[in-house]
């Protein structure tokens, strides 16, 4: 079982608040769970929330840095965000960057599930080909440490070695880029940060573990230790009516949607259940307790952008 800081951060919030009925809350979506379920559940949900929130601070330094970018500046912050997971070289955040990966395949395997017409025209790469450049990027620095990822992908064996120089040009490129924005001296950015309570009964205690798990604080943190920023951002968590992010230029504000975190939650607990399910059918040819491998995605969650 994997069990990182990721999901240490909301050990506390168990058991839940008691449930309303007619609303679906994180106990009702977790109630059915093994132990070690919720934990990889709850582990899995906030490293895709990491990289999210990670990839809305990369439009955040673009355009308070207004700094140039060759190409789509969704692909170029998508690539911050890894290389900025990456780079501590920690066992939570490969983790956060392996669950990252599994939650754009989820993505991807709902929208083709649902017959859902590809944007090919969209400002975002294919969730397909969002998870492959991550991909890249992580065999880039260290092949043996994410061969596994690489290998559920597919990905040949001449892509991986290509992806070697590809993460020395990125890396190199954004890190020289930001180095002059560099944070010195012992002031540190000054972030207005909101967790706001929901309309809807059935977010309120994701609401409560985005809270508990401080995912918004946790980001004012590392950006503020690493980059002279101006004080003043907001950065925001609430209901959005989609499971989605944003960076908003004009306002200085981040948002992030407890909608993506229940997404991720729910994809992930189907997940498991289906698995279960698949488990029972085979019992009388095969036994096991392992955990299934998030290469896949069962029911019909809509695919986020």
């Amino acid at each position: 079982m994997r069990r990182t800081l990721l999901s240490i951060a909301l050990a506390g919030l168990l058991p839940f608040c008691a449930t309303d009925a007619g609303a679906t809350t994180l106990e009702q979506d977790l109630h059915d769970l093994t132990s070690q379920q919720v934990d990889d559940t709850t582990e899995f949900s906030l490293g895709n929330s990491m990289f999210f929130l990670l990839h809305e601070a990369g439009h955040m330094l673009v355009s308070e840095f207004d700094l140039p970018v060759l190409g789509r500046e969704e692909d170029a912050v998508d690539t911050l965000s890894t290389l900025l997971l990456l780079a501590p070289n920690k066992d939570a955040f490969n983790t956060a960057l392996i669950d990252s990966v599994d939650g754009w395949t989820f993505s991807a395997e709902a929208s083709e599930e649902a017959e859902e017409e590809q944007e090919l025209w969209g400002a975002h790469a294919l969730d397909r080909q969002r998870a492959f450049n991550m991909v890249c990027l992580m065999v880039g620095k260290d092949a043996g440490k994410f061969k596994e990822s690489a290998d559920d992908l597919e990905m040949p064996k001449s892509r991986r070695e290509e992806c070697v120089g590809e993460y020395q040009k990125a890396r190199d490129s954004w890190f020289g880029l930001l180095k002059p924005h560099m944070q010195s001296g012992d002031k540190k950015t000054k972030f207005v940060i909101d967790y706001r309570s929901p309309k809807s009964r059935d977010l309120k205690d994701y609401a409560d573990a985005a809270r508990k798990a401080k995912l918004l604080d946790n980001v004012a943190t590392l950006m503020a230790n690493l980059y002279a920023l101006k004080d003043g951002i907001k950065l925001t968590a609430a209901e959005c009516g989609e499971p989605n992010a944003y960076w908003s230029a004009e306002n200085r504000e981040m948002t992030y949607c407890y909608e993506l975190l229940q997404w991720h939650t729910q994809t992930v607990a189907n997940y498991f259940r289906k698995g279960e399910e698949s488990s029972d059918d085979e019992a009388e040819e095969k036994t096991s307790e392992a955990k299934p491998a998030l290469t896949k995605v069962f029911g019909t969650a809509t695919a986020r952008q």
